[in-house]
């Protein structure tokens, strides 16, 4: 269906990109917002990022998926509106996880009702690393497969693991350490 909108754009049908505006801008904001935190700052981002893929749409060569295409583009755009405004949130340290605490951490979680969990997640991702909280949104909300995650971040397969290997270690921290100053 991709291929359709695509077609009809480049015929000069201009209302036609508004296909992937539809499609593509819940996902992109996402992605967006894992990486820059800030909603007004995320919203930038899509933004730019559509006027980025509908002014490069002939480059787009039909050798992947359009989503993955245009994901890559968000990214992109995103890492770079972090450079110019130099915000880096890091996370740093070691920290290890029991399988009791993992276990009783995912309790907790599946106890949570959706919102909730919805803002937890947010403010989880606004803690780690802007690239730990990229991979971890595009592999467990936008369900997205390693190789895709690779093909639209430019990380080999693995430094995609790793990072999810880190983010996942980095989210369990910051969630553990919410929990304890709840408790206090």
């Amino acid at each position: 269906m991709d291929t359709h909108y695509i077609n009809e754009v480049l015929k000069g049908n201009t209302n036609a990109f508004g296909y992937f505006i539809r499609t593509y801008q819940n996902k992109a904001f996402g992605l967006a917002i894992s990486i820059v935190k800030r909603e007004d700052d995320a919203k930038d981002v899509v933004q730019d990022s559509f006027i980025t893929a509908y002014s490069s749409l002939t480059n787009f060569r039909n050798d992947s998926k359009f989503s993955t295409w245009f994901y890559r583009i968000v990214v992109n755009t995103a890492l770079q509106f972090i450079k110019r405004e130099k915000r880096k949130h890091e996370v740093t340290g070691e920290y290890s996880i029991t399988k009791d605490e993992k276990t009783a951490l995912n309790n907790a979680i599946s106890q949570l009702e959706k919102q909730d969990l919805k803002k937890l997640i947010k403010g989880i991702f606004e803690i780690i690393s802007a690239k730990e909280a990229l991979v971890l949104q595009l592999y467990y909300i936008d369900e997205q497969n390693i190789a895709e995650i690779e093909a639209i971040t430019s990380l080999t397969k693995a430094n995609v693991k790793v990072l999810l290997y880190r983010g996942r270690k980095s989210f369990y921290k910051v969630l553990k350490n919410q929990k304890l100053k709840e408790l206090n």
